[in-house]
């Protein structure tokens, strides 16, 4: 295997939003306890959060450039049970 293609691999396992910043967004947009979120996996970029008798899903949103930072968007509102 190639110094070029281990790189490359190397980079991509570094990639992607934490499960850190979804909980410390979703704390915040449903005015939630870190501690007492619930995430559950919809897709491989998709997840949604559930508490507080609230929920809410979120997408991973990657930019190009500045080494392909990575975040997570609120693409829903957050909605009572």
């Amino acid at each position: 295997m190639s110094k070029r293609l281990i790189a490359f691999f190397l980079l991509l396992g570094g990639c992607g939003a934490t499960e850190e910043q979804l909980r410390a967004r979703a704390a915040f947009d449903l005015e939630c306890r870190e501690e007492s979120l619930h995430i559950v996996e919809i897709d491989e970029k998709t997840r949604g959060v559930r508490g507080c008798g609230q929920h809410a899903t979120y997408v991973e949103h990657c930019t190009a450039g500045n080494g392909g930072d990575c975040t997570w968007i609120l693409n829903s509102e957050a909605k009572g049970r």
